[in-house]
């Protein structure tokens, strides 16, 4: 535990120098003057995940992101903090301490939470492995020709690798995830601290589900998991969003910078990508004012925050995205077959829909594998997706009616819940798995009770008032369980891991040499897991016949005769 809270203290004091410059340079480039321009303190914390993990992805095309990376940022955050300590210190909001102190037990549970041994498959499928990769090497080219998931390049691996603090602990740290988890509970509870001076309760009811995600997320606190932030992202985004709407703010700029947000949050994980569409709003509203510069300020750092993104994509698979086969536009000899993409899509999308039955029917037998997916889930989850499908059918009877009474809309409200709802769809049709769209899932529950109930009245309200009851039900069912098994962990972590995080497990494998090199297979058939100290894993030993490498690892790998 202490190693993992030394962890987080090095994240968020880095992260938080590295966002406040962020901010400030942004707003003296493209503004007058260099006044703060964000509302809370968790603006510049989230800045600086997002900035940190750029550097950490630009750096990762020279080299490993390791001990220089790390001496390099620290060596600005110095010179930053000479020039700007005293500003940056006055602009850090003054209730942030006090409320890190009545959350202290909270954030103690969940370092705990954090210490144990990480828990998902995809940890030691190829998570650890990627890290590893980059810790080591950086943007390795062509790497994703070893084993073809070492192409699921997720901005955070680059982020995750460069907070290991592997020559201090003598291991790789995994704890980003349950310092992500941390960040979105303090934000939620920093939002429902005032609650009873707040004009509207919308963004109210979504801390609550930035407080019940948190403790919902305990369960993965110990792994590089790539869900955690952007999910924590979005809510982050959606949360702030109404707070801007209810304290009627018309500065088009924290709209502008929660969508650059919405950019990196896609960066970490496409499946979240419809909350870029937020960026309707304050572009309408700075073309409205000709505010050019500012547009080009906007647009020119999302194409900044995208930008690395791309690049290792292309290096590690030769794919502008990997698994988005029609994104091939660039002949690299390293380019993983076509082929491998669209059978990896096929087998992520039957697994989530329906896997007990046949891939042809569960891809194209039309709605058929809706029926097993619903079965197969569980009791919880089915719940949880029967009150989003009341409530949004509520939404919509709600709509109509006001379309019909010629009722005024408000569509700065109207925005976030048909983008979630767009979102919702994509989810359902693509890969249906409730850890890659839990943001979206939970945003109906707490949104659409609390803009009706402002508005309801007579009969119409009592059905509100079930609807937000059903909903709040369904919430603290999610938040009680979930914390009981938090309990749970923090239980076993207590006796272990009071003094230092577990480590990665460790595998035995097979060693072959190809050039000179070992790499490591799986004995036959052995399970598919290689975890972080099986390095570099090779997914097929058939493979060697084909690869070609250079005469270092980093010189990176294609295949001859695709």
């Amino acid at each position: 535990m202490v190693t993992v809270i030394i962890n987080w203290i090095y994240i968020a004091v880095t992260t938080y120098i590295v966002g406040n410059a962020g901010m400030r340079l942004f707003y003296r480039l493209f503004f007058k003057g260099d006044k703060a321009c964000r509302r809370t303190s968790f603006y510049d914390l989230f800045a600086g995940i997002m900035c940190t993990t750029c550097y950490a992805q630009i750096y990762s095309l020279s080299g490993g992101v390791g001990r220089m990376a790390n001496l390099l940022l620290l060596a600005f955050c110095l010179i930053y903090i000479i020039f700007f300590g005293k500003r940056m210190w006055e602009e850090l909001s003054p209730s942030l301490s006090i409320r890190l102190l009545w959350c202290l037990p909270l954030l103690l549970l969940f370092a705990l939470a954090s210490s144990g041994a990480p828990k998902l498959i995809d940890t030691d499928w190829y998570h650890a492995q990627t890290i590893r990769w980059i810790e080591e090497y950086g943007c390795v080219t062509g790497v994703a020709n070893l084993f073809y998931s070492l192409g699921f390049n997720s901005a955070q691996h680059y982020f995750d690798a460069f907070c290991n603090m592997k020559d201090l602990f003598g291991q790789s740290m995994h704890a980003t995830g349950g310092y992500f988890g941390c960040l979105i509970l303090l934000h939620g509870l920093s939002r429902l601290s005032g609650v009873k001076k707040h004009k509207r309760h919308v963004a109210d009811a979504l801390a609550v589900t930035e407080v019940i995600y948190s403790i919902i997320e305990t369960a993965f606190f110990a792994d590089p998991y790539t869900d955690m932030l952007p999910n924590c992202l979005v809510f982050f985004i959606l949360t702030e969003w109404f707070i801007l709407l209810e304290d009627e703010e018309e500065e088009p700029f924290p709209y502008a910078f929660l969508c650059v947000l919405g950019v990196f949050a896609t960066v970490v994980k496409t499946s979240v990508a419809m909350i870029i569409l937020l960026v309707i709003r304050p572009a309408i509203r700075l073309m409205k004012r000709k505010a050019w510069k500012e547009i080009v300020g906007y647009l020119l750092t999302g194409i900044l925050v995208a930008v690395p993104f791309f690049i290792t994509n292309v290096k590690t698979s030769g794919y502008l995205v990997y698994l988005a086969s029609f994104a091939d536009w660039f002949e690299v000899p390293w380019k993983i077959d076509v082929e491998i993409l669209k059978y990896s899509v096929d087998s992520m999308v039957h697994a989530a829909r329906a896997v007990d039955m046949p891939m042809e029917e569960a891809l194209h037998g039309g709605l058929s594998w809706v029926e097993v997916w619903f079965k197969n889930e569980s009791v919880s989850h089915k719940i949880l997706y029967l009150a989003i499908f009341g409530l949004l059918l509520l939404d919509l009877a709600g709509l109509i009616g006001r379309v019909l009474r010629k009722e005024k809309i408000e569509l700065p409200m109207l925005l976030p819940r048909v983008i979630v709802f767009i979102g919702l769809v994509y989810w359902f049709f693509t890969i249906p798995q409730v850890k890659y769209c839990w943001a979206f899932l939970l945003f109906p529950l707490a949104v659409i009770p609390g803009i009706y109930l402002e508005k309801a009245k007579g009969w119409k309200r009592k059905i509100v008032y079930l609807a937000a009851a059903g909903a709040g039900v369904v919430l603290l069912l999610f938040g009680g369980f979930y914390t009981l098994r938090t309990l749970g962990y923090v239980a076993e972590a207590v006796p272990k891991y009071l003094l230092k995080q577990a480590d990665y497990a460790k595998y035995e494998m097979k060693p072959v040499v190809k050039d000179g090199l070992t790499f490591y297979v799986r004995e036959e058939g052995g399970a598919v897991t290689c975890g972080y100290y099986v390095f570099p894993y090779l997914n097929d030993e058939e493979l060697l016949n084909r690869l070609v490498v250079g005469d270092e690892l980093k010189d990176g790998f294609s295949l001859q005769n695709k």
